[in-house]
């Protein structure tokens, strides 16, 4: 036992060390301070492949990691993933015979940007190198490869399979938590590192961070249209980014393009109606109302280019993100209070079948099979949560300029998360039973306006709807709308998915009379009906993870942690501090469930 023992631990002291000779390498590469110009994705790429590499040594290598494995003494695990280390350093190895193809001093290609001293000299090399894996050489020959795209291209490309094969030995909900962790990282409001990072996904076949990238060009690109005033810096980083010509007329429908049968839509607030195009399509036409339109009637171009620019997001394809939304054909513009978003119908639903939405589904509960399965209730909810921690991610919001320390803070992601919102059809093979595992979210159209000193444009007030609002929003002297709020909403409908009853209702005893001197128009009713109680009893539906993040997300903590950003840190990094407290407390404690 003790000789498998001290076996155990030499594989993975090697494994170890070589992991160490691979992180140094890749930090050779990105040490460079100026790649060439015209290929400048690639060092985004190993970037990405270096992120991931870390991701893997946190989880595997930590000093609790290892006290397990030397527990367990999975010796033939540890021994792959040294095959692993070694191939990755082989790659690296292989740059090396490109001195053969240019010889060692003679015939160095020269670039634009640098000469190859230059390179050289504003690389910077560990002096702690691990025995036996030394990266000098690797430096000496790195200035040839630099010159070599398609030798770089090789390079990095065979990084990404090593690195893909030490996912693939690891839990599949480990792996969704990195893709999570990654998406996060690389998330960003900067058009060129955007455009590289959609690149350099395609090169590496990273759909998701492909998708990301995509989807929040659109945004950024969008953003700098319907401002009507930018400083000089942001002016210039618009006009160096010009919109593609002839998109917004592409999505714009009118209604005679549609045929809506015998049933008329009757346009008010969350109202949807079906609807056929010319060319037969079903769609869902989902009409929106604000409360106030004075901004919209005072900047009708910004907010034509608001409504054109979401509908190009959605327009695109956010499956490999995990964004539950139905598919955007267009928008309807009727009037400065009224837009109409349509989509496609999923490709399961059949033509012209209208969905449920989950208020109703909470509210027409009149026997025992009416109550989900415990499996499908959390399918429900990982999809959920999965969806709006994505959209807050994609920076799905406006920016307020101001000229403050804070003038370049994202303030805004309204996604209208409650159970009307949540869109279900049938299952296929089945008449009518939902499919709980694809819920859809609607309802996007409310956001901030972009001036300064405004806030949030706000839905028409509901009782029932306005229970779903974080306390802040609903007040009379209301907070500017946070992405915390998101979250305070996403809580509420997880604690419903637990309890499968609709909220409103909790309150409420036999007889109509109510158990607490409440209502549900309180802002603080969740505070003094559910958090006071019920919330606790989701452990014994639910187990102690689910309660525990709906706890995080009705408890307010995330609105302290959204402030608790400092005047010196970039919009960014709170952004990115802000998601990552959200995984770890919300997304990952749901994932983890099941029946």
């Amino acid at each position: 036992m003790a000789d498998g023992v001290s076996l155990g631990l030499g594989v993975v002291s090697a494994v170890i060390q070589t992991y160490t000779a691979v992180t140094s390498a890749y930090d050779v590469y990105l040490s460079v301070k100026e790649f060439p110009a015209t290929y400048r994705e690639l060092r985004t790429a190993f970037m990405v492949e270096r992120y991931r590499l870390e991701q893997w040594g946190d989880q595997m290598l930590s000093d609790v990691q290892q006290e397990r494995i030397e527990k367990d003494r999975n010796v033939a695990l540890w021994k792959l993933f040294q095959n692993v280390f070694d191939s990755m350093w082989e790659a690296f190895q292989e740059s090396n015979k490109t001195l053969d193809d240019y010889g060692p001093f003679a015939g160095v290609p020269k670039g634009n940007d640098m000469s190859d001293s230059e390179l050289l000299e504003s690389m910077k090399i560990s002096q702690k190198q691990p025995p036996k894996r030394s990266v000098i050489g690797l430096a000496r020959s790195m200035k040839f490869v630099l010159r070599d795209k398609r030798k770089m291209e090789q390079l990095v490309k065979d990084l990404c399979y090593w690195n893909d094969s030490l996912d693939k030995m690891t839990d599949k909900l480990l792996q969704e938590s990195r893709r999570r962790q990654l998406r996060v990282r690389f998330s960003t409001g900067n058009i060129d590192q955007l455009e590289q990072l959609q690149a350099a996904a395609s090169l590496l076949k990273h759909r998701d961070l492909e998708e990301m990238a995509s989807a929040r060009t659109v945004i950024e690109k969008g953003y700098y249209l319907e401002e009507p005033s930018l400083p000089s810096d942001l002016a210039a980083t618009a006009a160096s980014h010009p919109p593609t010509p002839g998109r917004d007329a592409e999505f714009r429908l009118e209604m005679s393009q549609l045929n809506f049968g015998s049933n008329l839509p009757f346009m008010t607030d969350q109202i949807r109606a079906l609807a056929t195009t010319s060319k037969g399509e079903s769609i869902l036409v989902d009409w929106r109302l604000c409360r106030d339109d004075t901004w919209r009637k005072q900047n009708p171009k910004a907010f034509r280019q608001r409504t054109a620019n979401l509908t190009k997001v959605l327009n695109g394809d956010l499956k490999a993100v995990g964004v539950g939304v139905l598919h955007c054909v267009g928008y309807l513009d009727q009037s400065s209070t009224v837009t109409g978003y349509a989509f496609r119908i999923p490709p399961e639903a059949s033509p012209g079948q209208k969905p449920v939405n989950l208020y109703q589904l909470l509210t027409n509960v009149s026997k025992p099979s009416d109550v989900p399965d415990l499996g499908d209730r959390f399918e429900l909810a990982k999809a959920l949560v999965s969806t709006v921690f994505e959209i807050l991610n994609l920076g799905w919001l406006h920016k307020n300029i101001r000229q403050s320390a804070w003038s370049d803070i994202p303030v805004v992601v309204l996604i209208m998360a409650e159970p009307k919102n949540v869109l279900f059809w049938p299952k296929a093979g089945t008449r009518d039973e939902p499919d709980y595992s694809r819920p859809y979210l609607v309802g996007f159209d409310i956001s901030r306006p972009n001036q300064p000193g405004e806030i949030s444009e706000k839905p028409i007030m509901d009782t029932d709807d306005d229970v779903y609002r974080h306390p802040d929003y609903r007040s009379q002297n209301s907070h500017s709308f946070l992405p915390s709020f998101d979250l305070y909403s996403l809580g509420i409908m997880l604690f419903e998915i637990g309890t499968w009853r609709n909220v409103g209702y909790q309150g409420q005893r036999r007889g109509g009379r109510p158990s607490l001197e409440t209502h549900n128009s309180d802002p603080k009713y969740i505070e003094k009906v559910i958090m006071s109680g019920p919330v606790t009893d989701l452990k014994r539906h639910m187990g102690a993870r689910y309660r525990d993040a709906v706890v995080a997300c009705l408890s307010q903590d995330l609105d302290t942690i959204w402030d608790r950003g400092r005047p010196f840190e970039s919009p960014e990094a709170r952004l990115q501090c802000f998601q990552s407290e959200v995984q770890t407390k919300v997304v990952d404690a749901i994932a983890v469930c099941c029946a």
